[in-house]
């Protein structure tokens, strides 16, 4: 549900690949971003503004716009039965509520450079940086034979890290636990996609195994998107996180938070414009 018991309720925003995104000035993530906000039962006339930034592209603003909710049909059968109740109800913003997922494209090249030394980003990681402490709940996501490692910033193994490279656990071998450091992620790339009836499916595997080393931030949710090269047909991947200070905030559990970001993927990213852009 988008609602809490609190009045509140989450929206989580999807962005183009290493886009920074902004909730009325706050930065709230960085490709994929979420974020608790008041309903309009608490605030009819609250209007947010998410902004996003990327270099190369210019920056685009959007307002959340709000939506009906579910119940609301179902409170129009009992309308006779309380015409006054659904009245006050109804112009209070009972029935409203802002959209749960919000998708921004940005469609218009510039010139256009991402403040990294601005306010709002140094504000977001010293919030992140925070938690560094903390392990991160990681989630692999079209990744099979995937294998993961700590190592240093050049990717030479850790001589104290423990078990060298280690496999994915969990019933799908997708999940893992990292800690704050540099991690060496290889693998094929794996995808099983079903059609509408799920009566049908593809399967896509790489031919050629990828690797790549992330630096990976404590605390928080995160996800390893593997991808493939339609040209060389090598896997690469990428990462998504969304850091401790707004994880806590939601009410979903870690596990769906994970599956949210490993579920947008795809969208994030799109390979073929982020392979030109890199």
């Amino acid at each position: 549900m988008s609602s809490r018991d609190d009045g509140k309720q989450a929206i989580f925003v999807k962005a183009p690949a290493n886009s920074h995104i902004f909730l009325d000035g706050e930065k709230i993530g960085e490709s994929f971003g979420a974020s608790v906000i008041d309903t309009p039962k608490i605030n009819p006339n609250k209007q947010y503004k998410l902004r996003i930034e990327k270099d190369g592209y210019e920056p685009k603003e959007v307002e959340v716009t709000k939506e009906i909710h579910m119940l609301f049909g179902w409170n129009l059968i009992f309308l006779v039965g309380a015409p006054i109740g659904f009245a006050v109800d109804y112009f209070s913003g009972s029935y409203l509520h802002y959209n749960r997922w919000v998708e921004v494209d940005l469609d218009q090249k510039s010139n256009f450079k991402v403040d990294l030394n601005s306010i709002q980003n140094r504000t977001y990681i010293q919030k992140r940086d925070a938690d560094k402490n903390l392990s991160v709940t990681v989630k692999f996501n079209k990744v099979i034979s995937a294998l993961y490692e700590r190592t240093d910033e050049k990717g030479n193994p850790i001589q104290k890290s423990p078990g060298g490279a280690k496999k994915p656990t969990g019933d799908y071998e997708d999940e893992a636990t990292f800690t704050q450091g540099y991690y060496k992620i290889s693998g094929f790339y794996h995808s099983k996609d079903f059609n509408t009836s799920r009566t049908a499916s593809t399967t896509r595997v790489a031919k050629l195994s990828g690797s790549k080393i992330f630096a990976i931030p404590g605390g928080g949710v995160g996800v390893i998107c593997g991808a493939m090269d339609e040209t060389t047909n090598r896997t690469t991947f990428h990462w998504i996180h969304l850091p401790e200070f707004i994880s806590k905030q939601l009410a979903e559990s870690r596990s769906l938070q994970a599956y949210y970001l490993a579920d947008h993927c795809e969208q994030i990213f799109n390979l073929k414009q982020y392979l030109n852009e890199t």
